[in-house]
């Protein structure tokens, strides 16, 4: 009986072996996970287009025109007729000048990186009417940047031009910076007073145009050392006065001298 209950229990075990032997082969075979492919493209590195050569900081001087008015009534040596101008601006385009703006001329000073080609900025202080009816139109039809120093406390004042025409020009290319709040001289104000003057006209360019005003030209080029720092605190890159000469990083960034252009010069003698 005991033989018989063996042989019992051997041939059950037989069986459970051959259903979970059965079960496994008939069971689907696992899927091996597939390896992920990373279809996205490789971002090709952009390198900046060189457009120019990179030149000795300390060597480099670049001539920052002084313009005022652009009219036809000459009564004073802060005025250049539109045809004296249109002239100089189609001898700048002829004999291939690049302008720059004075925020692209910040960096150029201080690095040296990628110069254009005769590199050169031209400027108008005050922001008078016939800058918008003038000379814009001239700049358009030889295709050249330029900025003008803002007298904001004038805007639409006194043969100044107004906000649309402020606007206007700066959607176009044309830079606006500021020439203080009221043109007063500056080294005749308290450090915190030429901080307001500063400080206030920043603000109301950047709100008129949406862009960044990095530049200050002192009224009269009158500045003190208050200036320069007062400059500085309220964000200014660049000062200018209007003394004589090109734009060399060693003359201070604050202190940064200009080419001025009286009715009757050739741009060639200006340049010189």
């Amino acid at each position: 009986m005991k033989k018989i209950l063996q042989i019992g229990i051997a041939i059950l075990c037989c069986f459970l072996i051959t259903g979970c032997t059965q079960d496994e082969a008939s069971a689907p075979p696992k899927k091996e996970p597939v390896p992920k492919i990373n279809t996205t493209p490789k971002q090709e590195e952009i390198v900046p287009t060189k457009t120019g050569t990179d030149v000795n900081p300390e060597t480099l001087k670049i001539p920052v025109l002084m313009y005022h008015s652009i009219n036809t009534n000459v009564k004073n040596n802060l005025i250049t007729p539109p045809d004296e101008f249109d002239a100089q601006m189609k001898w700048l385009k002829d004999n291939n000048y690049h302008t720059i703006t004075l925020a692209e001329l910040d960096e150029l000073l201080l690095t040296g990186k990628n110069v254009p080609d005769k590199p050169i900025v031209i400027t108008f202080d005050d922001g008078y009417q016939d800058n918008y009816t003038n000379a814009y139109p001239i700049l358009k039809k030889y295709d050249l940047k330029a900025n003008i120093f803002v007298i904001t406390d004038k805007i639409a004042k006194n043969n100044h031009f107004d906000e649309a025409a402020l606007k206007e020009m700066s959607d176009y290319g044309i830079e606006m910076d500021s020439h203080t709040v009221h043109h007063q001289e500056l080294n005749t104000l308290t450090y915190t007073e030429q901080l307001k003057e500063l400080k206030d006209s920043k603000a109301v360019l950047e709100k008129l145009t949406g862009k960044p005003v990095n530049s200050i030209c002192y009224p009269v080029g009158r500045h003190n050392e208050d200036t320069e720092r007062a400059a500085k605190a309220a964000g200014y890159a660049m000062g200018f006065t209007t003394a004589a000469g090109k734009a060399n990083k060693n003359d201070g960034m604050y202190t940064l001298p200009r080419v001025r252009m009286v009715p009757g010069i050739s741009m060639q003698a200006a340049l010189q």
